[in-house]
Parts: C-alpha cells; sequence; structure tokens
C-alpha cells in the first residue's frame, strides 16, 4: 500500500528552495525542515522500504 504522509502538525511551508529528491523548486517542508515535495517524500519511503524487503 503506498505510503500517504500527513504533515499537517509537523511540516510547515517557506520559500520555494530545490526539493532535496527531485530539485525542483518546493514550498513544503519536511518535520526535519528540508525542503521537499510530499509526494517525493512518499514515494521515496515507498521506494526505501521495498528495497528492505528485497534486502
Amino acid at each position: 500500500m503506498p505510503t500517504s504522509l500527513d504533515w499537517r502538525r509537523d511540516g510547515s511551508a517557506g520559500d520555494p528552495a530545490p526539493c532535496v529528491i527531485c530539485g525542483k523548486p518546493a514550498i513544503c517542508r519536511s518535520p526535519a525542515g528540508k525542503p521537499v515535495h510530499k509526494v517525493c517524500a512518499e514515494a521515496w519511503i515507498d521506494q526505501r522500504n521495498a528495497n528492505k524487503a528485497v534486502a
């Protein structure tokens, strides 16, 4: 099942900055304060979990 993050409590927004995953401008900030698109973060988590399952 695909990951769906909820950043309503921990996420924030800021000036556009390069997404740490895709490099395109993002206004969303992760709970750690990094600029990232929500969909990029969800895809990264799913890919990481899939790789762990194979290993």
